[in-house]
């Protein structure tokens, strides 16, 4: 292969080095990526014995500030600092995920729809952990193991732990937060 150059505009000279098929077919049209990204965190709590549904632990989303959640009294949108401090009886673990601002819009769109039309809470189908899962699923974050349970392609009866462990396998992890009982 010939020596093949150009001129960046800052005047910096870039030589192709190699060229890698990495489709079947060709496209040259133009790609966008996207860079513009934020972030929501996902709150996992410890499990209670004590607490009606609360066994396996409970699970919530943040976003901007904003804590959503479903627990048998429905579905709850509260500030960050009183979910907390409402929580601050169990250990937590907040997963921090990034996600585009076009995803974390339809998640805040998804989870006020479901604050909106309500729902009777249910251990397998509509439980803290499946809503979570559910839209977390939506913008194409795995957040349940798709070779166990009821149907491969839903996120029922995902458990507060399993959700924890697939989150923290994602590439979207920015951070992990420990809001422990002190």
């Amino acid at each position: 292969m010939a020596s093949q150059t150009i001129t960046d505009d800052n005047g910096e000279i870039l030589r192709l080095v190699a060229r890698t098929k990495t489709t079947q077919h060709s496209d040259d049209s133009i790609k966008t990526i996207t860079t513009d990204s934020t972030t929501v965190e996902v709150i996992v709590s410890d499990g209670r014995v004590v607490s009606q549904g609360s066994q396996w632990g409970h699970v919530a989303i943040d976003i901007d500030g904003t804590v959503y959640g479903m627990s048998h009294n429905g579905y709850d949108k509260r500030a960050k600092s009183i979910y907390l401090n409402a929580n601050s009886y169990r250990d937590s673990i907040g997963v921090v995920l990034r996600v585009s601002v076009a995803e974390k819009e339809k998640m805040k769109d998804e989870l006020e729809r479901r604050l909106k039309i309500g729902g009777d809470y249910n251990v397998l189908l509509n439980s803290c952990s499946t809503n979570v899962a559910d839209v977390l699923e939506s913008i194409g974050i795995l957040a349940h193991d798709p070779r166990f349970f009821f149907a491969p392609s839903s996120s029922a009866g995902v458990a507060p732990k399993e959700l924890l462990i697939f989150i923290l396998r994602s590439k979207r992890v920015v951070k992990r937060n420990e809001y422990f009982i002190k």
